[in-house]
């Protein structure tokens, strides 16, 4: 008995289909537009704007379908940044003519390192998924 020739290409599309991994092309078709809008998003003016207001834009951005690597790493951007207003706030509050304490200026100096660092790995990450990193607002 011969087997009809015709449904071979349309059963071997149909074994493809059910092998590959839907979930990562949908992620990935996905994932890229929604760290795009977020790094567009947090690209503020850093020579406006004040750590606090930066950090409260920050925190105001929203997952939406990033996905969830991407997405621990920016919180721990905008953790640092939030921290680094803290740190800030710490410090203005002293009375004039006290001195700044030891932790308060290493909080403000630990928290703009983290700031760099943990942008570099949110940076990294949209790269690896294909994302466009937007030209930064400021030059410095």
């Amino acid at each position: 008995m011969r087997a009809d020739m015709s449904a071979w290409p349309m059963l071997a599309t149909l074994l493809f289909l059910l092998a590959a991994e839907p979930d990562v092309v949908v992620t990935r078709s996905a994932a890229v537009p929604a760290i795009e809008r977020i790094l567009k998003a947090d690209n503020l003016d850093v020579n406006t704007l004040s750590p606090q207001e930066i950090a409260a834009a920050m925190r105001d951005i929203r997952q939406g379908a990033a996905p969830s690597d991407f997405w621990v790493a920016y919180q721990a951007h905008v953790k640092a940044w939030s921290d680094y207003a803290a740190a800030l706030d710490a410090a203005a509050k002293r009375q004039p003519g006290e001195p700044a304490s030891a932790g308060t200026e290493w909080a403000v100096g630990e928290a703009r390192t983290r700031i760099n660092a943990t942008f570099d790995t949110v940076e990294r990450l949209a790269r690896h998924r294909g994302a466009t990193i937007p030209l930064p607002c400021t030059r410095i």
